[in-house]
Formats: structure tokens, sequence, C-alpha cells
């Protein structure tokens, strides 16, 4: 017998598919990072300071791209922090209101190989994102 299994290394993902953590983890994180208990004031303002992600890019319409950081727009007004990460057979997408008061994160156990499916993928789970914390009334702006 040969083994022929490889270890798992975060190349397919780059560095956003590389976090292990739980959904819990993952909101309890982002929460304390953007409410400032992480970073110096000076660095989370580095983070967010951002720039508009061309629309061919795949992210939701009106995201901003920071350091490390993304901020998407809500219907409801106001938007989003996080940072999406991908690996083999997952999807991770965190979102915290800019006060850090809502949290969310979808945690997918397939990525789909086909583009159009994962175009649809991404969509769901934004508007997944967006439902949840529309019924929170979370905001802000980039």
């Amino acid at each position: 017998m040969t083994d022929t299994t490889i270890a798992y290394l975060p190349f397919d993902g780059d560095a956003d598919g590389a976090m292990i953590s739980t959904t819990a983890d993952t909101n309890k994180f982002f929460r304390a990072l953007v409410r400032g208990e992480i970073l110096a004031p000076a660095q989370l303002a580095e983070m967010q300071r951002t720039v508009e992600v061309p629309a061919d890019h795949g992210a939701p319409p009106g995201t901003h791209d920071g350091l490390g950081l993304d901020w998407t727009p809500l219907s409801c007004g106001g938007g989003y922090w996080g940072h999406s990460g991908d690996g083999f057979g997952y999807l991770v997408w965190p979102a915290t209101t800019s006060d850090g008061r809502s949290a969310v994160t979808v945690s997918l156990h397939s990525r789909p190989g086909d583009e159009g499916t994962a175009v649809r993928q991404i969509g769901d789970v934004t508007a997944l994102v967006d439902h949840a914390l529309c019924s929170f009334r979370g905001g802000g702006t980039p």
C-alpha cells in the first residue's frame, strides 16, 4: 500500500484560507477587532482605509478592500467588516457591523468547482449575511 495523501498547505485559498477556527470564535475575533480591543487605534484605522473593489472582481457591489479587512454595504444602510476565505472544500464569510455589536459567520463545507455555481453560491452567502445583519440594523461607512 502507498499513502498518496498530501499534507494540507493553505496555498489554495491564499493567506485568507489559512485560519482555523469555529464560527463563534471568528465572530468574537472580528467583533473585538472592529471595537478596537485588539489593535491600537492607528493600526485599526490603517486596516480600515479602503479602496473600491472593481466590479469584475466578484465581490458584492460597493465592496471596499483594506489591509486584511473588507467593507461591504448592507441593503438596509451602513455596511459590515470582514474577510472571507476558502480552501479545499470550504468557504467562510465573516461579517461584523462597524460598531461590533452584530456579527455573523457563514461557513460552508463545499466550494463549487464550476464558476457559475460558485458565483451563485457567493451571491446566496452575501444575501444571507445581509439578511442576518439587517435584522439587527448594523451599519457604518467605509
